[in-house]
């Protein structure tokens, strides 16, 4: 575990708020709303103090990571039908390729448009944003190589166990890239549709705190998405090498 600790980055990192620290002390950098390190970390404090910042990151969370599992769930099931069913995919290719073209954002409106300001409106987008990169990376992992599903055929196994034996091992490492993407885009795309569509969440939090001109705090919200958006993978990375260590091993990826 030792080895895994970045000694020489996070020194690189404390380093470098101690040169933002000094260069705002002593007006070399001389933009009007940019604070100080210690003052986002007193603006951290205040938000602690009174309770915004765990009911802001409470919502964001559950959004966020109810859409995410939820696209989770239906990206790994259809990716596999699609990956495994040639048919299915040549006539739903188009379709597919056509909704995935679209920018996440402009989604967002639409989503606002049909559920309101609502906690659903977050869900749906963080749903959407997350669905196509789990669901592409299910289907190229399901496309094992031929090579693969030729040594089953030749060991005589059969459908049900090359699917569980071969495909299944061979596609774990992209599904888990996926859901790793896919949960870093259900986080941001949860909180631009707080910006925009829902008065809940570290989204809203971050845009009140500007309006207001409490840059400290403002900063402050965007350090704890940041932590947090690191926290989530280290969660999802973890509980993938706990569960998968074997495939994750061969792939590369532990």
């Amino acid at each position: 575990m030792a080895r895994r600790v970045n000694l020489l980055g996070a020194v690189v990192f404390v380093l470098g708020l101690g040169l933002w620290e000094l260069l705002v002390r002593t007006g070399l950098l001389t933009f009007s709303y940019l604070p100080p390190p210690s003052d986002v970390a007193v603006g951290l404090g205040a938000l602690l103090g009174n309770g915004e910042l765990g009911t802001a990151l409470g919502h964001t969370l559950l959004a966020a990571v109810t859409g995410w599992a939820l696209a989770g769930l239906a990206g790994v099931a259809a990716g596999s039908v699609l990956g495994l069913v040639r048919p299915v995919w040549t006539y739903s290719m188009a379709s597919l390729e056509a909704l995935r073209a679209l920018p996440i954002v402009a989604f967002v409106p639409v989503a606002v448009l049909l559920f309101g300001f609502s906690m659903q409106t977050e869900i749906m987008v963080a749903f959407y944003a997350a669905l196509w990169p789990i669901l592409l990376n299910t289907v190229n992992g399901m496309r094992t190589e031929a090579r693969l599903v030729e040594t089953g055929r030749v060991l005589k196994l059969s459908r049900a166990a090359v699917l569980w034996k071969i495909r299944l091992p061979a596609a774990t490492a992209p599904i888990v890239v996926g859901l790793r993407l896919g949960l870093s885009t259900s986080l941001v795309l949860t909180l631009v549709a707080e910006m925009v569509g829902n008065p809940d969440g570290l989204g809203f939090l971050l845009v009140t705190k500007g309006q207001a001109l409490q840059p400290g705090q403002m900063f402050a919200a965007v350090f704890v998405i940041g932590v947090t958006g690191i926290v989530l993978n280290g969660l999802v990375m973890g509980a993938a090498r706990l569960a998968f260590r074997g495939q994750l091993a061969s792939a590369g990826e532990a």
